[in-house]
């Protein structure tokens, strides 16, 4: 029995080369959106297997509503002193967003890399000029403010939203803003605007610790009731993916996301806009 709470979002980090589990969670859970890799998430090879390409097919032909989210490599730095790496990370993000619009992603998530913030702005800008128009929606993910790591604070964030309003949003971590220090509760109107996805996740760690430690809501600092409250300020019409391992964990907390909004009352959303992208 398929249990998805209609025209609700939610899902999980998940591997097309197990298109069996993806059915398994979309009957016992209701999952109606999944975030995958569409190349080695630990290095710079842009191969997509023919294997996953037509297992993704084949699950937006009987899934057709269920949202696809792609997410870089671990490798791409967009911010690096190193302007080998930075472009190399940059191209690659345009290839990847291509790729992404043509296989009918709703969002690519980057993370904001490690380095000065003049080199992130910069990278993005490259980015979204190459890809202009495209029918996938690049977002940038908060991180946990551990080294040089950027949009771990509020200023940059606030900065952020402000620069590409329109052009580019938000990928929410709750984990990584409990581990930056910051309030997912108390987020500022421009900055909650801004964001599109949210990576619903517990954390292992305390608050403002600065380190990246996801964990399930039952087991976690932020908790079933932290997380439901995050859930209700979102509201329906976001979507949510979950990072973790281990399926009883999965499990429970596709639960727990579903049972939490079948309370809620379903709103519209304002649909991204798409165009055809440049030659």
């Amino acid at each position: 029995m398929n249990k998805t709470t209609g025209g609700f979002k939610y899902g999980a980090h998940l591997s097309l080369g197990s298109p069996d589990y993806i059915e398994e969670l979309v009957g016992l859970c209701g999952l109606s959106a999944i975030q995958i890799f569409i190349s080695n998430p630990r290095s710079f090879n842009p191969v997509f297997s023919q294997k996953s390409s037509q297992n993704l097919k084949e699950l937006q032909k009987r899934h057709g509503n269920i949202v696809l989210c792609v997410h870089m490599p671990y490798v791409v730095n967009l911010a690096s002193t190193d302007a080998s790496l930075r472009d190399k990370s940059v191209e690659h993000v345009i290839d990847s967003l291509r790729a992404s619009s043509e296989l009918g992603a709703r969002y690519y998530v980057v993370h904001p890399g490690s380095g000065p913030y003049d080199n992130l702005l910069g990278s993005l800008e490259k980015i979204l000029c190459e890809t202009e128009g495209a029918h996938t929606e690049l977002l940038v993910e908060n991180m946990e403010g551990s080294g040089n790591k950027l949009l771990g604070a509020s200023g940059q964030l606030t900065d952020f939203t402000s620069r590409f309003s329109g052009k580019a949003g938000l990928c929410w971590d709750t984990a990584h803003a409990h581990g930056a220090g910051v309030d997912t509760l108390a987020l500022s109107p421009a900055i909650k605007n801004a964001i599109k996805l949210v990576h619903l996740n517990d954390s292992k760690v305390e608050f403002a610790s600065n380190k990246d430690r996801h964990d399930g809501f039952f087991t976690g600092f932020i908790g079933t009731a932290g997380i439901k409250k995050i859930i209700e300020m979102f509201g329906a019409a976001m979507t949510y993916i979950i990072e973790r391992e281990g399926h009883e964990t999965i499990c429970c907390d596709l639960a727990f996301i579903n049972q939490t909004l079948g309370g809620l009352k379903p709103e519209v959303k304002k649909p991204f806009k798409a165009k055809v992208i440049k030659n």
